[in-house]
C-alpha cells in the first residue's frame, strides 16, 4: 500500500498536470479565433439560447442563433478584385470596387435578443465609410423566416476603423435621432447559408422616379458575406447591363506582423521598426526602407494556379517599378508565416494578446 502522504503527493501531481492541460488547451482555442478589428475575441455570444435555456425554440429563432454565431467578423472582396482583373477585357470598366465590411453583433433590450451592426469602407480607405447600419433580427414564425428590420446613419463617420469605443453603437434604440428606418428583409436558409430579399422588391431609393425599385439582398455563410441590388422598373427586372453585379466579401483574420531591418549599428543583426496590424484578405502596409525605396508590404489569400490550391502569401513590392521582390506561402488556415531573404525579415502571427505579448518579447537578433 501506497504511503498517505505519497498518495497526496500524486494527486497533487495529477491536479496540477490536468490544470497546465486545461490552460493548454484554453490558449489553443484562443490562438485560433480570428480577431475583430484589432481586438480578439475570446468569447461566442448567443441568442435565444442564453435568454430563457428551459424554453423549446422555434425553428426561426434556432436559425437565428446559428446566423449569429458565423456573422461577425471581417470581410474584404480583394479576392474578387484579382478575378476581375483577369477576366477584365481591353477598355471595359472593373465591375467591382474595393470594398470592406466590419460586422459586429449586439444584444440589448432596445433591438432584442438580435442586432448587427455592419460599417462599410471602399478603396482602402477606412476615413470614408459608404454603408454605416444596423440590422435587427427577429423571428418570424408566420414565414417561417427571420424579419430583418434595416436602420441606416444619417451622418457616416468610422467607429470600429477608427478604434472608437462601440459602447455608443450598442445603447442606441430604433427610436434614435441618429439613425433612419430603411427597406424591411425576409432572411432565410440557403444550403449552407443564408439569403436575405428586400420584401415585396418594393425598396424605393429615388424620391424623383417612384417607378424605380430595388430588391437589396444579402448573402451569408461561414466564410462569405456579399450583397448586390438588382434592379427593377414598374415591377420589371431591368436588363442585365443595367444591374450591378454581387459583391462576395470573404471574411478576414488579423494579424499582427514585425517587420526588421539589417542592423549595422551594433552587435544586434535586425532592429524591429514597424509593429502593425494587416488583415490576410488584402491587407497592405506602405513602409520607408533604409535606402529610401517605397515599399508595400501585403498578405492575401488567393487561388494558386501553380500548385491548384488556396494559398495564404505575403510579399513585398517595389513600389516604383510595381516588381514583387520577394513573397512567401503558406496554408490558407496557418497562424504563422514569414521569410527573411537577409535584407529584411518578417514575421506574422494571428493577432491574439498572447501572440502580441511574444512578439514584445522577442529580441531584435532572435
Amino acid at each position: 500500500m501506497m504511503p498517505i502522504k505519497g498518495k497526496v503527493l500524486g494527486l497533487i501531481f495529477l491536479m496540477g498536470f490536468l490544470l497546465a492541460k486545461s490552460q493548454e488547451k484554453k490558449e489553443k482555442v484562443n490562438a485560433s479565433s480570428p480577431a475583430m478589428g484589432t481586438s480578439s475575441k475570446t468569447t461566442i455570444k448567443r441568442t435565444v439560447n442564453t435568454v430563457e435555456p428551459d424554453r423549446k425554440f422555434s425553428y426561426p429563432e434556432r436559425e437565428l442563433d446559428y446566423l449569429m454565431q458565423i456573422w461577425e467578423g471581417e470581410y474584404d472582396n480583394s479576392e474578387q478584385l484579382s478575378i476581375d482583373k483577369m477576366q477584365q477585357k481591353q477598355g471595359q470598366k472593373p465591375k467591382h470596387l474595393r470594398v470592406h465590411s466590419s460586422v459586429r453583433q449586439f444584444q440589448n433590450s432596445n433591438f432584442g435578443v438580435a442586432a448587427v451592426y455592419v460599417e462599410e469602407y471602399q478603396n482602402n480607405d477606412p476615413t470614408k465609410i459608404t454603408r454605416q447600419c444596423i440590422y435587427q433580427l427577429l423571428p418570424d414564425d408566420t414565414e417561417k423566416a427571420l424579419r430583418t428590420k434595416v436602420f441606416h446613419f444619417k451622418n457616416r463617420r468610422p467607429i470600429l476603423a477608427s478604434g472608437e469605443n462601440f459602447d455608443k453603437i450598442s445603447k442606441l434604440t430604433p427610436k434614435s435621432a441618429e439613425l433612419v428606418e430603411g427597406c424591411e428583409l425576409m432572411l432565410r436558409r440557403e444550403h449552407n447559408g443564408f439569403l436575405a430579399k428586400t420584401i415585396d422588391k418594393n425598396c424605393n431609393q429615388n424620391p424623383g422616379n417612384s417607378s424605380e425599385t430595388i430588391d437589396y439582398q444579402m448573402r451569408i455563410s461561414e466564410d462569405i458575406f456579399g450583397f448586390q441590388e438588382v434592379r427593377y422598373n414598374s415591377g420589371l427586372r431591368m436588363a442585365d447591363d443595367e444591374q450591378i453585379s454581387e459583391y462576395k466579401l470573404e471574411k478576414a483574420r488579423c494579424f499582427t506582423c514585425m517587420l526588421d531591418f539589417p542592423n549595422k549599428t551594433n552587435g544586434r543583426p535586425t532592429i524591429t521598426e514597424h509593429y502593425i496590424d494587416i488583415y490576410d484578405q488584402g491587407g497592405t502596409f506602405e513602409f520607408e526602407y533604409p535606402d529610401g525605396r517605397s515599399m508595400l508590404f501585403g498578405m492575401t489569400n488567393t487561388w494558386s494556379f501553380g500548385m491548384h490550391r488556396e494559398t495564404f502569401v505575403i510579399y513585398i513590392i517595389d513600389k516604383a517599378t510595381q516588381k514583387t521582390l520577394i513573397y512567401s506561402w503558406g496554408n490558407p488556415g496557418a497562424d504563422r508565416i514569414g521569410f527573411n531573404p537577409g535584407w529584411i525579415r518578417a514575421q506574422c502571427d494571428l493577432k491574439t494578446p498572447r501572440n502580441v505579448k511574444l512578439q514584445k518579447e522577442l529580441r531584435p537578433g532572435s
